[in-house]
């Protein structure tokens, strides 16, 4: 699992995006026009994301299509079991494949202990492999207890032993790598609550079997999360996500680059209607770029824009004891394209109105915990050659 992503399960919020997955290639990166819709309206509503966060325990899941060829994938798993007063068990796993397919990775273990009348706790980290040259292992603090009211910092070796255990071929780390990881989340007065996240992935180099071509990669990742409970049906939040990877890829003939960064703000009102229904309205910002150089052939080399101003509103509708429908509608501006670096070629970049109408089923149990939603998309910019935008599905359970 070379430099292991998992890391950041540990922090309260889906980020498989930031590390090293262990591929020594560019990113070959595709988005439509629609795509930022697409991503919101697959993922959990900010009612939902509260939810989760709330508990120490649970899975959730969530797929949609992109287009023909293409899903967002996102899932995450949290466990954590009392051995002795003093001493727990964590799993967690996580993973999200928001512009490229990434390798399947293992959940990261944590041992924490807690000594009797200490505020802090410390802990032990780790990814076990079958080939130890893969193995991540490291160290945490905690500050306070989670899921609320903590401090949490994190260190991690991603591929401790690569260079020693590698038997495999001639591939090693000429610079290893390093995860330092910090998270915090409080609560206030049973109105406030503040979730924050923050990693760096310290700059890293490896030599691949051929002995000539060097991977250099480094990245930094953050998030940040405000909600404010007005009364006992309104909540309004404010949430602010991002990342920035540079990587390189050095064969001995040329020096390709890529500096990938991304950018999404989001703000959203929810409420409930009559004390069943669910009401939210939002608006969100999304802006990737992907900037690509190869001074061999400057006519490959450009600076890619992405970015999407959208406005949405979802509205829930229990109708029977485990039934609920949903429906959604997301507008938005967006504009895409590359500028090249050669002048010869010509640029791509315009811009392009967005709407789709989501149609939901869900499932739920009769506490709440679990919920399973299927959606249809419908395209109303494209109604008469292109009615059918996708399908999605999300499953999520606390216990």
């Amino acid at each position: 699992m070379t430099v292991s992503a998992l890391l950041l399960a540990t922090a309260p919020f889906r980020s498989a995006l930031a590390s090293w997955d262990g591929e020594p290639t560019l990113e070959d990166i595709v988005f439509s026009f629609e795509s930022f819709l697409d991503i919101n309206a697959y993922q959990f509503r900010p009612s939902e994301d509260i939810k989760w966060y709330e508990v120490e325990n649970g899975f959730r899941a969530t797929g949609g299509s992109f287009d023909h060829n293409l899903l967002y994938v996102s899932s995450d798993l949290r466990l954590k079991r009392e051995v002795t007063p003093n001493v727990n068990i964590r799993l967690w796993w996580s993973e999200e494949e928001l512009y490229e397919s990434r390798e399947v990775q293992r959940p990261l273990f944590e041992v924490e202990l807690r000594p009797e009348g200490w505020p802090a706790s410390l802990s032990l980290i780790g990814s076990p492999e079958y080939a130890k040259r893969e193995a991540d292992i490291g160290l945490a603090a905690t500050l306070g207890q989670r899921p609320w009211n903590y401090l949490h910092l994190a260190w991690l070796s991603p591929d401790q032993y690569y260079n020693e255990k590698n038997i495999q071929d001639g591939s090693y780390y000429r610079s290893k790598p390093t995860q330092w990881t910090v998270e915090a989340a409080y609560l206030w007065a049973d109105r406030y609550k503040l979730r924050l996240w923050w990693q760096d992935n310290k700059p890293l180099e490896f030599v691949l079997d051929d002995q000539i071509s060097v991977f250099a990669y480094e990245n930094r990742s953050y998030r940040a999360t405000f909600d404010y409970r007005a009364d006992y049906a309104q909540n309004y939040g404010i949430s602010v996500r991002g990342f920035e990877t540079r990587q390189g890829l050095d064969d001995g003939l040329s020096y390709r680059t890529q500096d990938i960064r991304y950018l999404s703000v989001e703000g959203y009102w929810f409420t409930m209607v009559d004390g069943v229904d669910e009401w939210t309205v939002g608006v969100r910002y999304d802006d990737f770029r992907n900037d690509e150089r190869n001074p061999a052939d400057l006519t490959t080399s450009f600076d890619f824009l992405y970015k999407t101003y959208q406005a949405y509103t979802v509205y829930l509708h229990p109708y029977k004891p485990h039934q609920a429908w949903e429906l959604g509608l997301y507008v938005g501006n967006s504009t895409k394209g590359n500028d090249y670096v050669a002048e010869s070629v010509e640029d791509t970049k315009r811009d392009k109105i967005e709407a789709k109408l989501t149609t939901g089923w869900e499932l739920f149990s009769v506490d709440r915990e679990s919920a399973l939603n299927l959606t249809l998309s419908w395209n109303l910019d494209e109604l008469e050659s292109d009615p059918v935008d996708g399908g999605m599905m999300r499953f999520s359970s606390r216990f």
